[in-house]
């Protein structure tokens, strides 16, 4: 049986690792920081992102809209789906030492390139 805090969802059509490529970073560590809250503090909190990052949320599957305009001010709620609480796993997952070391090389060579410009 499904908690009663998590919406239902079709076929989601992509991983939660393919789900994070579609996020920016500040929504990615959003949703990391939301690891380990209880379920209805991660569905309220998705309520307060601003538009972009909701619309983030839909269109990637990893929340669906209850379409019944009952919140304060007529606004269509966000319910996170099981994808949605699966990438909150995956954001929250410490990057991978392959990753890290690519990431490092990248940022070593963005300071390089600045740093022969002055």
């Amino acid at each position: 049986m499904m908690h009663p805090d998590i919406a239902e969802q079709d076929d989601p059509g992509m991983s939660a690792a393919d789900a994070l490529c579609f996020l920016t970073p500040d929504l990615r560590q959003f949703l990391a920081d939301l690891y380990g809250a209880p379920a209805s503090i991660a569905q309220a909190a998705v309520q307060l992102l601003p538009f972009g990052s909701r619309s983030a949320l839909l269109s990637t599957g990893l929340a669906t809209a209850d379409g019944s305009g009952s919140g304060p001010a007529g606004e269509t709620g966000l319910w996170l789906t099981t994808l949605g609480f699966e990438v909150i796993a995956e954001a929250a997952m410490p990057a991978q030492p392959d990753e890290v070391d690519r990431l490092t090389s990248v940022a070593a060579a963005i300071v390089a390139e600045h740093n022969s410009c002055r």
